[in-house]
Parts: structure tokens; sequence; C-alpha cells
């Protein structure tokens, strides 16, 4: 029991990042107008996946991109506290997936993880910044701008 216990506090220690589950009922606000990327690029030609929900543009868009060259897919969507559906319209594809979104503290820049447990689409974890509300998807653009040196 002793050796189990100690095996779990050193997995914790060397996770390196901490995490607190969001309530359902705040998790839905933080999911709509946010860009939700993978991972955060630190070259040109990293390929990324980006989720953004945004219900005013009657659905949301998956991309699988990397700075320059990329493919895009919208998709429909309703979600809940604890649930997504997808309508993925191309594919005449439909999903319903748990998800949770947890307050972590990184990877930089990111503090907020959002994991998809039946992602329609690309990974199942991404990474999301609190402060980030962008109706109108600009904020991601400008960003990678600037890792592009423009």
């Amino acid at each position: 029991m002793r050796i189990a216990m100690l095996i779990a506090i050193s997995l914790a220690a060397c996770s390196g990042s901490s995490s607190t589950s969001v309530p359902s009922d705040e998790a839905r606000k933080l999911l709509i107008d946010r860009n939700w990327l993978d991972v955060w690029p630190t070259s040109d030609r990293e390929r990324l996946h980006v989720y953004r929900f945004v219900p005013t543009m009657g659905g949301g868009v998956y991309q699988d991109r990397t700075l320059y060259k990329g493919t895009f897919e919208l998709f429909k969507f309703k979600a809940t506290g604890d649930e997504i559906h997808f309508d993925l319209p191309e594919t005449k594809t439909k999903v319903q997936s748990p998800y949770t979104i947890d307050a972590v503290t990184g990877p930089e820049p990111f503090d907020l993880r959002l994991t998809i447990f039946e992602s329609p689409r690309g990974p199942k974890v991404y990474y999301g910044i609190k402060a980030e509300t962008d109706p109108h998807g600009m904020q991601l653009e400008e960003s990678l701008a600037k890792l592009r040196g423009e």
C-alpha cells in the first residue's frame, strides 16, 4: 500500500502541470468563441489542429493546418455543459461526445484544456486561453502572424 502511494505521488509530481475541472455550467460558456489548439506552433511547418465553436455563425469550424497552409471543415453543433453533439454535413456524420474543460497551468501560453472524448476530427485534447473571447476568429490569425514575423 505504501509503495503504491509513493508511486502515485511521484507520478503526480512528474506530470508538470496541475489542473482543476471547470463546473459543467461554466464549461459551455468557455467552449464558445475561443480558439482551441492541440499545440502552440514553434515553426511555420508544425501541424496544428484548431476547433472553434461559434453559435453566431451557425456552427463551428475545424482546421488541420500549418501557419501557411491547411484545410477546414464546417460543422453544426449543440453543446450542453458536458456533451457536444456534432453534425458534420460533408460526411453526413453525427457524433455525440462527452467533454470536459480543465483550468491548467500550461503548456504555455495556455490555461485551459478541452478534452473531447469522442472527437470526430483530430486529437482529443486541445488548449485555450481563458482571457481570449474572440467572436470573429481574428485573434488566432494575429497571434500566428506574430510567429511568422509579420
